[in-house]
């Protein structure tokens, strides 16, 4: 089975960054083939990566719903899903991406559902690293859409509030300790003048401090202009997730 790589926080600290950055430094490391699943409701990972996202799980999920009576004959909706989710896969050098969407309406999707996990079961073996960018509330963990967590990573910045999130987090973790075997806490983008305060902060959350990832105008900028980050170089940001790979994978 692969190794997994969930992200979690607060909106705003830069979470989907990081995950965009472990998935193109696991490629650099010759340790792909990875698979990116964006799980966070806003659906930035493929922007960051590169890649423009066409379909996700939830409108395969709201076609189905709509077409599930008019099926082709001779065609379950077993293998309705399984063709929809082999088309909204983006493939990439390296990695393949597949982005959750929306959350669910107001119908039935028990069975839907059951089936997805079922096919993204028997999809992960054929990758070395699964990376999830997942939204604070660990929906898609807790709900077991995905397999179980190997590393759990908690991204907080010098907002406060970014530390009441990872507090929160921490309690869920708590309920699902057979799902996750490691939780990180990583600092991001820590001004100077706020290292000492913010130490304090991190010390009274009681979580593996895995790394400060520093300010870094070149990731800035690439964010600003839209462009993929795997044109970065020469980036602090991305030396320090290269530490992160390498703690992580022993």
């Amino acid at each position: 089975m692969p190794r997994s790589i969930a992200v979690a926080g607060k909106g705003g600290t830069g979470k989907s960054t990081i995950a965009a950055l472990i998935i193109l430094g696991l490629r650099e490391k010759g340790l792909g083939p990875v698979l990116a699943i964006d799980a966070d409701p806003d659906s930035n990972l493929g922007t960051l990566l590169g890649i423009e996202s066409k379909q996700s799980i939830g409108s395969l999920r709201e076609d189905i719903l709509e077409e599930i009576k008019n099926l082709p004959a001779g065609m379950s909706k077993a293998n309705y899903i399984e063709t929809g989710m082999h088309q909204i896969i983006e493939e990439a050098n390296g990695f393949d991406l597949i982005t959750m969407g929306r959350g669910e309406g107001s119908g039935c999707y028990c069975y839907l559902n059951t089936l997805i996990r079922k096919f993204t079961d028997e999809l992960m073996p054929s990758y070395s690293w699964i990376v999830m960018d997942n939204e604070a509330g660990l929906e898609h963990i807790s709900r077991r859409t995905t397999a179980k967590i190997d590393a759990l990573i908690v991204v907080v910045n010098d907002n406060p509030i970014s530390f009441n999130t990872a507090k929160k987090i921490k309690e869920l973790t708590k309920n699902l300790k057979n799902e996750i075997k490691e939780v990180y806490l990583v600092t991001n983008m820590i001004s100077e003048e706020r290292k000492s305060e913010i130490q304090k902060w991190v010390s009274e959350l009681e979580m593996k401090h895995l790394c400060d990832i520093p300010l870094d105008t070149k990731l800035e900028e690439a964010i600003f202009r839209g462009d993929s980050l795997s044109k970065l170089t020469d980036s602090p940001a991305k030396n320090s997730i290269h530490l992160i790979v390498e703690k992580i994978r022993r």
